[in-house]
């Protein structure tokens, strides 16, 4: 909620509980710019990112959506179930088996089947076929004789049965058709693929009904969604959508008095008119004045300037048009201050929280001046009327602009009077509440801010020994931010 836009139910909000909401508003701003800040933030924005991107997206839909029969695995388990069954790969797998290849493979490297071989060809050979054509008596006693009962012994021997068994039956063959092909290198391949670990798990991840529950990626949308739905988070989000801290950040604070110290700060603050500062002639005042003004007359106490107009005799210079400056006597004194060395401001807004005591004819004034003394801004002049403050701009040249604000009771209550200057229009606002619009002429320079008291006409206000006193708690000033 802005500085401007605070609307209650009465004409304007109690001092308190709109200086409350305005510290409450600029402590939000803070916790605003902090949360804007935080490592919250910064990974929500992360997350944001991440799952809007497409590539997320297709991780989830294929987290919540795919089916084992749509994977590769699936279909790589197809070729490795059908190859399974085909006959050649079974007759080849029960070959294999019963140890069928590592026996023939250790009988084919056997001493006795090698001899088997030897004899064999031997007896094939014309040199054999003649000793054996010999007569019975001498082919008996041939070594070709011995060498023809060893091998008839070998051929009856478990080992070379086995082999000529073995080798001329279907299942041989087609193990030797099997064994050391594609086919068969591709069923291993694949039969090692689904009998992994890798295979099993997969399987049972895809499978699984809470596969997506138990992902990565769901685990970052429940943190992102428990981040979107935290109270800070939708409080921010909030704040952001609706620029409720615009009237903050568009200004920059140009100017700001708290008046913590136990003196008025001379680095900020000249006693007195500018112009008798200027010129060495010091405190003075003009000729229809009926006060001289005191650094007496000033008081800060407890963080609170207090400008006090007292009914005093006293003795003061005086700006005569004829004689120039000369002395004079008095019967009150007060005081009057002005940044005319420290700051000035074309535009901006500016605010005061002041209170001010009631005791006609005394009037307090906080205004406006540049180089010379017209045009002037009337911030606030009170002292008419205790329910009524009077504001707008003097100058001779284009008529004097003035109007009362009414509807509080300004005596001894603090108010926040602010006020809002741009090139078109000067407005003034009570406690957040618009008050006045000024759209005459509008000065168009530099400004200083000056804080006065005085005993405007001719009837003697009653003042008691505290006199009469306008404080101010604090002054902040501001332009606007770039």
């Amino acid at each position: 909620m802005g500085l401007f836009s605070f609307l209650f139910g009465g004409k304007y909000p109690a001092t308190k509980k709109y200086e409350a909401q305005q510290l409450q508003h600029a402590t939000d701003f803070e916790k605003f710019n902090e949360y804007a800040n935080s490592s919250d933030l910064a990974r929500y924005n992360e997350l944001q990112q991440l799952i809007n991107t497409s590539e997320f997206k297709q991780k989830v839909k294929k987290l919540k959506e795919e089916k084992f029969s749509s994977t590769e695995a699936y279909r790589k388990q197809q070729e490795y179930l059908k190859l399974k069954a085909s006959p050649d790969i079974k007759d080849y797998k029960k070959f294999t088996a019963k140890g069928l290849d590592s026996k023939l493979e250790a009988c084919l490297e056997s001493a006795d089947y090698a001899r088997y071989l030897e004899l064999e060809a031997k007896m094939k050979t014309p040199e054999f076929r003649k000793a054996k054509a010999q007569p019975a008596k001498v082919w008996k006693q041939s070594e070709e004789f011995q060498e023809e009962k060893e091998f008839q012994r070998l051929t009856k021997s478990g080992e070379v049965k086995f082999i000529k068994k073995t080798t001329v039956s279907p299942i041989y063959n087609n193990y030797k058709r099997v064994n050391g092909s594609d086919r068969l290198k591709r069923y291993e391949e694949l039969d090692e693929y689904v009998n992994s670990f890798e295979f099993k798990e997969l399987k049972k991840e895809i499978e699984d009904p809470k596969r997506f529950k138990k992902s990565e990626e769901c685990q970052l949308i429940e943190e992102y969604n428990k981040l979107a739905k935290s109270k800070e988070m939708l409080w921010y989000q909030k704040m952001k959508q609706t620029n409720a801290f615009a009237d903050i950040t568009k200004w920059k604070p140009t100017f700001e008095e708290d008046f913590d110290s136990t003196k008025l700060d001379t680095n900020k603050w000249m006693v007195g008119y500018f112009w008798g500062n200027v010129n060495g002639v010091g405190i003075y005042s003009t000729e229809n004045e009926r006060q001289t003004y005191s650094e007496k007359n000033i008081e800060v106490i407890n963080s609170e300037l207090s400008l006090l107009t007292r009914k005093e005799k006293a003795t003061g210079t005086v700006w005569n048009t004829k004689l120039g400056f000369v002395k004079g006597e008095f019967d009150y004194t007060s005081a009057l201050i002005n940044t005319g060395n420290s700051f000035r401001q074309q535009y901006g807004r500016f605010d005061f929280k002041v209170k001010l005591s009631f005791d006609k004819p005394v009037t307090h004034n906080i205004w406006m001046l540049g180089e010379k003394l017209e045009p002037q801004i009337n911030v606030l002049s009170y002292g008419q009327k205790k329910d009524a403050i009077t504001v707008g701009v003097v100058t001779s040249k284009n008529g004097s602009k003035t109007m009362k604000i009414e509807g509080a009771n300004f005596k001894d209550n603090y108010y926040i009077i602010s006020m809002l200057w741009t090139p078109e229009k000067i407005v003034w606002y009570i406690n957040g509440v618009e008050s006045y619009t000024y759209k005459g002429t509008i000065p168009q320079e530099m400004m200083y801010l000056v804080l006065s008291s005085n005993v405007t006409a001719k009837a003697n206000p009653k003042l008691d020994a505290d006199g009469s006193q306008m404080s101010i708690d604090w002054i902040k000033c501001y332009t606007w931010a770039k």
